[in-house]
């Protein structure tokens, strides 16, 4: 996972804390300058963070009775010569992590180590449930992945469409899942017994793509992701991980007074594709069963069908680049969901659209890409949980 430019020592917040608060802290600290491989023994690790060596040495010893941290060897002596000190290392299968996404039409879980390793997944789809339905599936997902466990369970994280208030642990609307001021939060942690957290899917997937990285490329410094399925959501991962957000903004009008979800969704994009085929009889895309890749390979291959629906909504989604380019100046955008299928020739047209609504120097400092992993909010998930449990992104 990666971590934040800012001082990582200094996330404490303001205000006076605890004398618990104030060891629970410092214990992280310690746990995250072990796991960065900052410092990798008790001497350095009172240098590097300034706490008192009987502190470090007390601290460190709770963290290894714990099973986050294990001595192992010795490591070289300083210049000055002495002893050589006992090296400390992290522990990443100490605990595990369940982190589970719903979208519109499944629920897809992943269960990871403290490191983020994927251990073993598990699905179900949603097909029409609805309401309390989809609370009953999203338990049976978890209790698969609870099946698997070979390490003590530390935390359980979750990624849902619409409007999440992650402090409050309420899902305040989702109507693709059907839920209202639903207190998930409650209900999972009171069931399983454990910390459970929750999130805009698109704000986990920022913060995934953050940890582990971006198609092809390392974190960006400063990330805005573009969910397209049947809603519309962004999320955002901000100087690091010192600031996550994201939202469902399905239901935004745009200049043709039309909302945002309905222009980009798959149910539209059927709709105009049965609408366009009047006009363009000698498509060669099929009748029925239409997919996004029978859309990239009509508009590679010069099919007009193909090419006004891609144009249509490389359009669309160019008002919202804009919009966030202007409003955010991220230095990455990146296009996750299905609609990636439409491949990178659909993104250029999206980044150039989007030149000509803005000035075209912000646009053109932004770099694109494509988010080709379906489980991509569940790992996010997975990895807001052990931030918000350990600190450790």
């Amino acid at each position: 996972m990666g971590h934040s430019n800012i001082e990582f020592w200094s996330r404490m917040k303001p205000g006076k804390a605890t004398r618990e608060q104030l060891k629970r802290h410092n214990r992280q600290l310690l746990l995250r300058a072990v796991y960065y491989d900052l410092a990798n023994n008790r001497a350095a690790l009172a240098q590097m963070t300034g706490l008192a060596k009987p502190t470090v040495s007390d601290l460190i010893a709770e963290l290894i009775d714990a099973g986050l941290l294990e001595e192992g060897g010795l490591g070289e002596s300083t210049d000055i010569g002495g002893k050589r000190p006992m090296l400390v290392r992290f522990v990443p299968d100490a605990r595990h992590v369940i982190g589970i996404s719903l979208d519109t039409t499944r629920a897809f879980g992943v269960l990871s180590n403290l490191s983020g390793q994927i251990i073993a997944r598990h699905y179900a789809d949603l097909d029409t449930l609805r309401g309390d339905e989809v609370l009953v599936l999203l338990t049976e997902v978890i209790n698969g992945l609870i099946a698997q466990l070979d390490a003590p369970l530390l935390c359980i994280g979750v990624g849902v469409p619409g409007v999440v208030d992650n402090d409050a642990g309420i899902v305040r609307q989702s109507e693709y899942l059907g839920w209202q001021e639903l207190s998930l939060v409650e209900i999972l942690a009171n069931h399983y017994n454990v910390p459970v957290y929750i999130g805009n899917n698109s704000e986990l997937i920022a913060i995934a793509q953050f940890a582990f990285g971006t198609e092809g490329d390392t974190a960006p410094e400063n990330l805005v992701t573009l969910f397209v399925n049947e809603g519309v959501e962004v999320g955002v991962a901000w100087q690091g991980a010192a600031y996550h957000h994201g939202g469902d903004i399905g239901s935004l009008h745009l200049s043709n007074s039309q909302r945002l979800d309905k222009l980009l969704g798959w149910e539209h994009v059927q709709a105009r594709h049965a609408e366009l085929r009047h006009q363009y009889p000698n498509t060669i895309l099929p009748e029925h069963d239409l997919t996004y890749m029978h859309l990239r390979y009509g508009a590679a291959n010069g099919d007009d069908l193909a090419l006004a629906l891609n144009d249509e909504l490389a359009s669309y989604l160019a008002q919202l680049v804009a919009w966030v380019t202007g409003l955010l100046r991220p230095d990455h955008i990146s296009l996750v969901g299905p609609i990636v299928n439409l491949g990178e020739s659909f993104l250029d047209d999206v980044a150039r659209k989007a030149e000509a609504l803005l000035s075209p120097a912000l646009v053109q400092n932004v770099v694109f890409s494509l988010g080709y992993s379906p489980n991509m909010s569940a790992i996010g998930a997975a990895a807001y949980a052990i931030q918000k449990e350990l600190d450790l992104i």
